[in-house]
C-alpha cells in the first residue's frame, strides 16, 4: 500500500477534520445534485452514451458504433465506452446510469488529492484543497465530473500518475503501477494522451539521476510497468485488428493524435493565451481568493516556490505536471476548455498553500481582522462557485426546459414507435432510442 494512505506523522485536529468531511461531502453534493434532470450533451456525452448503449444491444465489447455504423469519426479507443455500458448493464439505461463512472473518478480524484495533500502538506491545506477543487467549475462542469465524458478519467490517472511517481522515490517498486496508469490514459485518448503524463516520467528520470541513484537499480519495476502497459493494449489491439485490420489504428494515430498535435482540427484554433483566459473564466473566484490572500500577507506567499522546496514537495515532478497538463495543451494548435482539466488537482492544491500561508500568518503576526476578510473572502468565493453551479445546472441545462425531458417525460407514449423530427440531434436520438 502506498506510503500516501499511511496515517499523518500527527493527529488532525477536529477542525480541519470536519472541514474535510464537509468538503467531501460537498463535493458528493456537487457531483451528484440533479445528474437525472440536466440534457444530455451533444459533444461528446451524446456520442459516448449511444456507443455504449449499442454496445449493450449488440454484444460486441471491441468495436465501437455509432448510430448503426462502425464509428471511425470518434477514433479513441473504448475504455469510457466500457465503463458507461457496464453501468447501464448494472444499473439500466438512465442518465444517473451514464453518468455515474464519470462521478465516481471525480470524487475519488478530490479524495486522492484529500489523501496526498494531508500527508504533504498537512491536515489545514488538505482540507482548503478538498474545498477548492470540489467547488471548481472546470472539474466539475466543464466535459468532466458531471458528464459522461473520459476526461475527468484522464484526471484522475494524471494525478495518480504523479502520486505513483512521487512515492516511487523513496519506493521503487511503486513504479511498476505507472504501467496500468498508462494504458488507462491510452485507452481513454488514444496515443496522444500520454503527452499529459511523459513530463513526469522524464522528471523522475532526471530527478533520480540528480540525486545519484543508478538506473539500473530501477529496472525490474519498470520493466514490470512495461509489461502492465503492453498487455492489455495488444489485447484489445489484436480483437479490433482482426475486424479491420489497419483502418480504425490509422484513424486513430493519422487524425485524432498527428492531426489534432499539428494542426487546428474542426475549426478548433485559439491565441496562445486561450488557456489563461479558460481559467480566468471558469475559476475567477479561487483566482481572486488567491489574489486577496496575497495581497493581505505578501510575506507570506513571497516565495512560495521556497516555501514548498522547504515542505519535502517533489517540485520537478510539480513543474511536470504543469508541463504535460498546461503547456502541452497550450503548444497544441487544437484547442478546447477540457483539455487543462488535469491541472485542476495542482490548482487546487496552490490555491490552497497560498490561502492558508496567508491565514496562517496573519494569525501568527496579530492580524486578527485581515485573517477574518481573508475567511470570508473563502467563505464568498465557495458560495459564488455553488451559485454559478447551481445557475447552470437550472437554467441551461434544465431537463425539463427542451426536448430530451419531453421524450423521457413521455417514455410510454414512444416506446415502441417511430419518431419523427426535421432535425434529430444526438442527444435526441440516443434518448429516442434508449
Amino acid at each position: 500500500m502506498f506510503s500516501l494512505l499511511s496515517a499523518p506523522p500527527r493527529r488532525a485536529k477536529p477542525a480541519y477534520r470536519v472541514l474535510a468531511v464537509v468538503g467531501l461531502a460537498l463535493t458528493a453534493f456537487n457531483l451528484t445534485f440533479r445528474m437525472d434532470r440536466e440534457t444530455v450533451d451533444v459533444w461528446d456525452e451524446s456520442l459516448y452514451a449511444t456507443s455504449a448503449f449499442e454496445m449493450i444491444e449488440s454484444g460486441d465489447w471491441v468495436v465501437t458504433t455509432f448510430q448503426g455504423a462502425v464509428d471511425y469519426a470518434n477514433s479513441k479507443p473504448p475504455l469510457n465506452t466500457w465503463l458507461i455500458a457496464g453501468s447501464f448493464r448494472l444499473f439500466g439505461v438512465n442518465l444517473v446510469a451514464m453518468r455515474l463512472p464519470a462521478v465516481v473518478a471525480a470524487w475519488f480524484t478530490v479524495f486522492l488529492v484529500y489523501l496526498w495533500t494531508r500527508r504533504q502538506l498537512g491536515d489545514a491545506v488538505a482540507a482548503l484543497a478538498v474545498l477548492v477543487l470540489g467547488t471548481t467549475y472546470g472539474f466539475i462542469y466543464v466535459h468532466s465530473g458531471r458528464s459522461a465524458n473520459t476526461d475527468v478519467h484522464l484526471t484522475l490517472l494524471v494525478t495518480l500518475a504523479f502520486v505513483v511517481l512521487a512515492s516511487a522515490r523513496t519506493h521503487a517498486w511503486h513504479s511498476a503501477a505507472l504501467g496500468p496508469i498508462a494504458a488507462g490514459v491510452f485507452m481513454l485518448k488514444g496515443p496522444a494522451a500520454l503527452a499529459f503524463i511523459a513530463p513526469l516520467v522524464v522528471a523522475h528520470g532526471v530527478e533520480l539521476v540528480g540525486a545519484g541513484t543508478p538506473l539500473i537499480s530501477r529496472a525490474r519495476p519498470w520493466a514490470l510497468a512495461a509489461v502492465l502497459f503492453s498487455l492489455p493494449l495488444a489485447a484489445w489491439a489484436y480483437a479490433r485488428w482482426q475486424f479491420d485490420g489497419w483502418l480504425f489504428f490509422m484513424q486513430m494515430l493519422g487524425y485524432d493524435a498527428l492531426g489534432r498535435g499539428l494542426t487546428a482540427v474542426e475549426g478548433h484554433g485559439e491565441s496562445p493565451l486561450y488557456y489563461f483566459n479558460v481559467l480566468q473564466r471558469y475559476q475567477y473566484e479561487w483566482l481572486i481568493a488567491a489574489a486577496i490572500a496575497a495581497l493581505l500577507a505578501p510575506r507570506a506567499v513571497r516565495n512560495l516556490y521556497g516555501t514548498c522546496v522547504a515542505r519535502g514537495l517533489p517540485m520537478p515532478l510539480v513543474l511536470a505536471w504543469v508541463v504535460g497538463a498546461f503547456l502541452v495543451p497550450t503548444i497544441v494548435p487544437t484547442k478546447l476548455a477540457w483539455y487543462i482539466n488535469p491541472v485542476y488537482p495542482l490548482f487546487a492544491m496552490t490555491v490552497a498553500v497560498v490561502i492558508h500561508d496567508a491565514w496562517q500568518w496573519l494569525s501568527t503576526h496579530g492580524q486578527a481582522t485581515r485573517a477574518r476578510l481573508l475567511a470570508a473572502v473563502v467563505a464568498v468565493a465557495v458560495l459564488s462557485a455553488e451559485g454559478k453551479m447551481a445557475w447552470r445546472s437550472y437554467m441551461k441545462l434544465d431537463l425539463d426546459r427542451s426536448a430530451q425531458g419531453l421524450l423521457i417525460g413521455h417514455a410510454d407514449m414512444v416506446r415502441g414507435r417511430r419518431v419523427f423530427a426535421r432535425t434529430c440531434p444526438r442527444p435526441e436520438w440516443f434518448l429516442a432510442r434508449a
